[in-house]
């Protein structure tokens, strides 16, 4: 579980950068709006996230799950990219009778934008986990009964020696 949350985190900070970045350029540069800018810096960052979450922190590859999975990212990014969009809108409504200057009021986006999400960080962690961790069911045998099981988790089973 550490090794995957830690990837987890790893791969949401490079998100977040890369969405920063896409801030940045589209409130500041570019003089979009805030609600724009923040959703397409959102969305820009969401698909290199869930693409290293899927594969490098809980290491799926293939079709199995993968409906399942995206599913689950779509409603629980989106729960949380409603949050960022919308708090980083209210920021720049509030912020806008105070700061004139373009650059400070950008500073002041970024920040709410990354607090925004810092909320939402465990609880999407924990969502995804339960669709991303991947079970397999080993069967024991039992003197009395052949069809008992048990779920284990795949992150820490090991292959066995041929």
């Amino acid at each position: 579980m550490t090794r995957i949350f830690t990837r987890y985190t790893v791969a949401s900070l490079i998100a977040t950068g890369i969405s920063q970045v896409v801030l940045l350029v589209l409130y500041w540069a570019w003089e979009a709006d805030a609600m724009t800018a923040s959703t397409i810096a959102f969305l820009v960052g969401s698909l290199p996230h869930f693409l290293m979450i899927r594969r490098w922190a809980w290491g799926n590859k293939g079709k199995a799950g993968r409906q399942a999975e995206i599913l689950a990212y779509i409603v629980v990014t989106a729960a949380g990219g409603v949050l960022s969009i919308g708090i980083t809108t209210v920021m720049d409504w509030l912020l806008d009778p105070l700061i004139t200057d373009r650059g400070w009021r950008t500073i002041g986006l970024v920040v709410a934008y990354l607090a925004s999400g810092a909320p939402v960080f465990l609880l999407k962690f924990f969502a995804l986990d339960k669709v991303f961790r991947r079970r397999e069911i080993h069967h024991t045998p039992d003197a009395d009964n052949d069809s008992q099981h048990t779920e284990t988790d795949t992150s820490t089973v090991q292959p066995h020696a041929a």
